[in-house]
């Protein structure tokens, strides 16, 4: 077949195979390349401007901030099945109330319902604590929580004057966290 074609035919078959192939290797080879090296070369500069961000010199105004905010961040520990997970919540809420001067009259540790129906579902765990003390010692527990790895949150929260000191405060707290089944 090709044999019946004249020259010019055959140039212009050459020039249209020859197009045809260029595109090809520009679409399956070269665009997929370039695509991937912008990508690369996106994270790496993410990477050191991470990296930039760990190198500060410890007297900058930058990085007296930067420790300020991760002071304040919740510090959080991914959940544990409920059986590790509850002795070990309880006894950093234990650690906390002692921390703050407070102490427990009772002090109760629950297993609520899982989240969904599945098993991979998070479950919850309730600690119930109550007991005495002033105001500003509650105060304290409150701002304190976050720092608990374990805490996810406070569910129930009453306070009320003790009858025969006003300055005492009766209080009752009901916190959470999620442990995996």
């Amino acid at each position: 077949m090709l044999e019946k074609l004249n020259p010019r035919e055959k140039r212009v078959l050459v020039i249209c195979l020859t197009a045809c192939g260029a595109m090809l290797l520009y679409f399956l080879g070269i665009e997929p390349l370039s695509r991937d090296w912008a990508d690369v070369h996106r994270r790496l500069t993410e990477a050191r401007e991470k990296v930039s961000l760990l190198k500060l010199d410890p007297k900058s105004a930058q990085t007296q901030r930067q420790k300020k905010l991760l002071e304040i961040v919740p510090v959080l520990e991914m959940p544990r099945p409920s059986d590790q997970q509850g002795p070990l919540f309880q006894e950093a809420f234990t650690n906390q109330l002692k921390k703050v001067g407070l102490m427990s009259k009772r002090m109760q540790l629950t297993r609520g319902r899982a989240l969904r129906l599945d098993t991979a579902a998070p479950v919850v765990l309730n600690v119930a604590s109550q007991g005495s003390g002033t105001y500003e010692q509650i105060l304290n527990l409150l701002a304190d929580l976050p720092h608990n790895p374990y805490c996810g949150g406070v569910q129930k929260l009453s306070i009320k004057p003790d009858a025969k000191e006003r300055q005492n405060l009766d209080w009752e707290i009901t916190v959470f966290s999620y442990a995996s089944q």
